[in-house]
């Protein structure tokens, strides 16, 4: 089981860094992988391939429905970000994407399906949907207050990033679950599959909060298949 996980080199990102798009491309070189992974789905791909003019409006148009349009804030948030950084969000996985090209290496785009995950969000109890819809304006102005560089260097530590996992899981975790747990079990089970599919290294880019989940749901997996 350790021999399989350590064909594969774990990149955390910040969706909106330009440090983080440095940084994937510098890795990705220096290990020549026979695979990169990124977080991202077939339509994700598509819309960034698009470019500047494909935002999330095109991908998704508020509704009037409210776990529709929480989504739609959740991804208007994410954008706003990267205005404010400059660099704009999945700028580090189609960079992944073109390094890896580059190199000859095979890409894998391991991200749940966008439409699962809004299946997903369906389900979570609307007091709880509500709820977070309420906080996410504060969120906003609280990245404006503290100044764009102090945000990321806060999302750039690891335990910093794990401690605002932990939190939100604890204050709405059917939210969480869909967001963050469900697709890190979707993305370990799409690695667990990589690894036996191919003898090489693989280079997984993936967003600070899905590292660990991503990391004990796949660990989880290996062993119970080896113990089978």
């Amino acid at each position: 089981m350790n021999s399989l996980l350590d064909r594969i080199v774990f990149i955390p990102v910040v969706h909106t860094d330009t440090e983080s798009v440095e940084r994937v491309r510098r890795i990705i070189r220096e290990e020549d992988p026979e695979v990169v992974a990124v977080e991202l789905d077939r339509q994700r791909y598509e819309i960034l391939q698009r470019g500047d003019d494909s935002r999330t409006e095109d991908a998704l148009p508020p509704q009037g429905d409210v776990v529709h349009n929480l989504f739609y804030q959740i991804a208007r948030l994410e954008e706003n970000l990267g205005d404010m950084t400059g660099s704009d969000a999945g700028a580090e996985m189609l960079a992944a994407i073109e390094e890896g090209r580059e190199l000859g290496a095979k890409i894998a785009l391991v991200d749940r399906p966008i439409q699962e995950t809004m299946q997903a969000f369906m389900r979570v109890p609307l007091d709880e949907v509500y709820a977070f819809f309420q906080v996410l304006p504060a969120a906003e102005d609280d990245a404006e207050g503290q100044g764009i560089d102090t945000l990321l260097t806060m999302l750039r530590d690891e335990s910093q990033v794990e401690e605002i996992v932990q939190q939100f899981t604890e204050e709405f975790p059917n939210l969480a679950d869909a967001l963050i747990g469900q697709r890190d079990m979707y993305v370990a089970e799409a690695l667990k599959t990589i690894l036996n599919d191919v003898d090489g290294q693989i280079v997984v880019v993936l967003g600070a909060g899905h590292m660990k989940g991503v990391k004990r749901s796949l660990r989880d997996m290996l062993e119970r298949e080896a113990g089978s």
